[in-house]
């Protein structure tokens, strides 16, 4: 039964996945690559293929499912920002921060970065039969990142895109496309993406142009000759950017997340119930290869309230404990390579060592396994496979400004 759930699993996932693909309307200027792989309501629970995460570019809706231990775990993450904040007049130079002395806002990312998830997991514990019904809730931010050098890099492209295009032709033609009733406008990110589509929408306009402005032709010859420039000049700079598998990253930053849930003890929403706190900080350091490979030193503490332990008897009772340590991961466009150590202390001698391997499906979808040791005190190996799928409900395309 467990096999055929998860190959029905990935069936879903691969219909999911075309039907992405082929769907264009959606697509806007903020629509980066959906790099989240865990939440702060499944990290609580140690239900994750990965327990250090600081993802980029979080949607305004991610949904999470995991096989941890069954196959009933789901978890909802929502980006406020994109339901409450962003708008149809926000530029991407206020989306990241940057202020009118080309600096990055070091703590913009609290506005934009910060969610709010929600879980539910049927899972087992140890000293009690069969599975609990467990839900938890969790809020998670960047409190701060730091570009350094790398402010340049970003800035520069972001004026390059607001620099329009290469000449006086060029600009002319977009204004005539622009004029009322053309219903055309100069490309965007959408429009980008199939060059040959949109070629023959706009060469009516393209061949008018030319016969109003004859001069034009002697460096324009065709129709199609003006629009190869007048696409691919600005889409180059616009797919290289917006579209790139990777953005470019801090070069440090510092995430901080919480927790909380609740256990129905006698598995009944009525009955009493037992509950677990979490609070944490993740600190990254990025060394940067190319825009789309990076090598990544992560440092994590975090601090548990566990209201979650059941004694021999199969009361409940509690403790707090103390985890620690780090991982190192290896960004290779669309994978990533990690391995992570955390130890336990104040609950015995526990450890975690897991490796971990990412793919990105595509803008919106990624996949994470975990493989290694978890906790608990006995031989506990995880085989963990988490599917996160990132929808842009509420997103915006941002105004060239």
């Amino acid at each position: 039964m467990r096999k055929n759930k998860i190959v029905l699993l990935f069936c879903l996932l691969c219909w999911i996945v075309e039907s992405q693909e082929n769907d264009d309307s959606k697509k806007s200027i903020n629509d980066f690559n959906f790099e989240s792989v865990t939440n702060p309501a499944f990290i609580l629970l140690d239900e994750t293929p990965t327990s250090i995460s600081t993802p980029d570019n979080l949607k305004s809706l991610a949904l999470y499912v995991s096989n941890g231990f069954s196959d009933n775990n789901i978890a909802l993450e929502v980006n406020p920002y994109w339901i409450l904040g962003g708008n149809d007049d926000t530029s991407y130079r206020e989306y990241r921060g940057i202020k009118d002395d080309d600096k990055i806002d070091p703590f913009k990312s609290l506005e934009t970065n910060t969610t709010l998830s929600l879980a539910y997991l049927d899972k087992e514990f140890q000293n009690i039969e069969g599975e609990r019904k467990v839900f938890a809730v969790g809020l998670r931010t960047t409190i701060a990142e730091v570009y350094g050098k790398r402010t340049s890099e970003i800035v520069g492209i972001i004026k390059s895109l607001e620099g329009g295009y290469e000449n006086d032709i060029m600009k002319s033609f977009d204004t005539y496309v622009r004029r009322p009733g053309a219903n055309l406008i100069s490309p965007d990110v959408a429009k980008c993406k199939d060059f040959e589509t949109n070629k023959k929408a706009y060469e009516a306009s393209a061949i008018a142009f030319l016969n109003n402005n004859p001069a034009y032709k002697r460096q324009y010859s065709t129709s199609d000759k003006l629009l190869e420039a007048y696409f691919k000049g600005r889409c180059a700079r616009i797919n290289n950017f917006y579209l790139n598998k990777k953005n470019i990253k801090p070069i440090f930053r510092l995430d901080g997340a919480l927790g909380y849930s609740v256990l129905f003890k006698e598995n009944d929403v009525d009955a009493s119930t037992a509950n677990r706190f979490g609070s944490w900080l993740t600190a990254d350091l990025a060394i940067k290869f190319t825009d789309q490979n990076y090598l990544h030193a992560y440092g994590i503490g975090k601090y548990i309230d566990d209201g979650f332990v059941v004694e021999n008897d199969g009361t409940f009772g509690t403790t707090a404990f103390w985890d620690y340590g780090g991982k190192i991961e290896l960004e290779l466009e669309r994978f990533k390579f990690s391995y992570e150590y955390l130890r336990r202390e104040g609950d015995g001698e526990q450890f975690r060592s897991v490796g971990n391997i990412t793919f990105q499906l595509n803008q919106t979808m990624s996949i994470t396994g975990g493989f290694g040791k978890d906790f608990p005190q006995d031989d506990n190996l995880v085989s963990l496979i988490g599917v996160n799928w990132g929808l842009n409900l509420g997103e915006k395309a941002f105004t060239n400004k």
